[in-house]
């Protein structure tokens, strides 16, 4: 059982961290290290994988008595009652199972959640971890007949037809990410089944989901891109970013990483102004809560950053770049570049052919949902010092339509000429 120190963790040890259950400083009896995946910070939160798992063990006899589950100490820090990650939740996944397995393998809905969160921590690119995915996939399967085999099909209703369209659901994620064609194959049954089952609940969300990942298979198979409905994305992304905010609040990571999720979608829409203002919020509120080096910073930390580089069309060139300034009072723009484009507006630079150049405003087009600030308007004045982001573009008489930020301003036709990039959102 291998499990290293994050380097925040390594930084932190040295300044006389102990465990916080047994308060041994460094490796425990069988030389392990201290280890901390979660949310705490300073000399807080370090523990021995065998203490915690102790600890959870204990902790979910006691729940058990009195609630029928076990707890949340495998998947959540005590201290900081925030999510484990990366290997310490890799570790404790197993640990849950083993626990789960000895204890209490005749409730058959423990065990099968237990299962389900240990399949979706593995890495189905791993030998072991796809031997492990696919006995864990095996006793899902057997378990759900084993309850149905209890139950008449007057019954089989609710939280039992529930769990088998998850269990069913979370076995298609994990031979979707295999990625064989074989199993890709049997992806497209268990999703198929799953959403047979999600439509008799009414479970809008996840029959989306399920058909979300079908496309995505079918794609692969036709050797094509997949192609977004952005309309029907976006709203999707909303309508899940809004049930987890109300859920878990804004500081749970599942409902940063569903606002990453909807910053994208927005972004895919040329909503630029209003992505790049979400991924500022949610990385603020992951770096204050759970640290500079935690998961969801550096993701939404990352997504932040390519939202905010400045794709533009260099006109007499015909090419994409990277704005990055103005200069002169405005009257050039420093570019950097050529970019090559991918599909979902990603682009990227090649390093060996970069050119930094400064060229008149006038040869330079900003791209699709790049915010603006309009600008030297006369018969439109209201407009001038309104912030927005460019939606479409006529190329024959060099306007752009603008959605504006404010509230109860309309889209407005602007010329080029009238627009300036915003660099910095104020």
């Amino acid at each position: 059982m291998d499990i290293e120190p994050t380097q925040e963790a390594q930084d932190d040890t040295s300044q006389s961290s102990c465990c916080w259950l047994c308060l041994g400083e460094r490796l425990d009896a069988s030389g392990m290290p201290l280890v901390r995946n979660c949310s705490c910070r300073g000399s807080s939160g370090f523990v021995h994988l065998s203490c915690i798992i102790r600890y959870a063990e204990i902790d979910g006899r006691n729940s058990y008595q009195s609630m029928r589950n076990i707890g949340a100490a495998f998947q959540e820090c005590p201290n900081c009652k925030q999510e484990f990650q990366n290997d310490l939740r890799y570790h404790l996944e197993r640990a849950r199972v083993s626990f789960v397995e000895r204890e209490f393998s005749d409730d058959h809905m423990l065990y099968l959640r237990a299962l389900i969160h240990r399949v979706r921590v593995l890495n189905a690119e791993n030998d072991d971890d796809k031997a492990e995915g696919d006995q864990i996939c095996f006793k899902m399967i057997s378990i759900i007949d084993e309850m149905k085999s209890d139950h008449s099909q007057s019954d089989w209703s609710g939280e039992f037809m529930k769990m088998e369209a998850v269990v069913l659901y979370v076995i298609g994620l994990f031979h979707m990410n295999v990625g064989s064609e074989e199993s890709l194959q049997e992806a497209l049954k268990y999703f198929g089944s799953a959403i047979y089952l999600f439509t008799l609940l009414g479970d809008e969300n996840n029959i989306i989901s399920a058909k979300k990942n079908i496309a995505k298979i079918e794609a692969k198979f036709n050797g094509e891109e997949i192609c977004c409905d952005e309309g029907n994305d976006l709203e999707f992304s909303q309508r899940q970013y809004k049930y987890w905010l109300g859920k878990l609040g804004e500081q749970h990571p599942i409902t940063i990483r569903r606002g990453e999720l909807l910053a994208h979608a927005l972004y895919c829409s040329n909503q630029g102004v209003a992505a790049e203002r979400l991924l500022t919020k949610l990385a603020a509120i992951s770096r204050q809560v759970h640290g500079p080096t935690h998961n969801c910073t550096l993701s939404a930390t990352s997504a932040l950053k390519d939202v905010k580089d400045r794709r533009v069309f260099v006109d007499s060139r015909r090419e994409w770049f990277h704005a990055l300034k103005y200069e002169n009072d405005g009257l050039t723009c420093v570019v950097k570049g050529p970019v090559v484009e991918f599909s979902g507006g990603s682009s990227s630079m090649q390093e060996e052919h970069m050119l930094t150049l400064s060229l008149p405003v006038s040869d330079v087009f900003p791209g699709p949902g790049t915010p603006v600030v309009c600008q030297g308007l006369s018969e439109s004045a209201h407009f001038n010092g309104k912030i927005g982001d460019t939606r479409g573009f006529n190329e024959g008489e060099g306007k752009f339509e603008v959605h504006f930020e404010e509230a109860g301003l309309e889209p407005a036709i602007i010329k080029h000429e009238n627009l300036r990039i915003v660099f910095e959102l104020p």
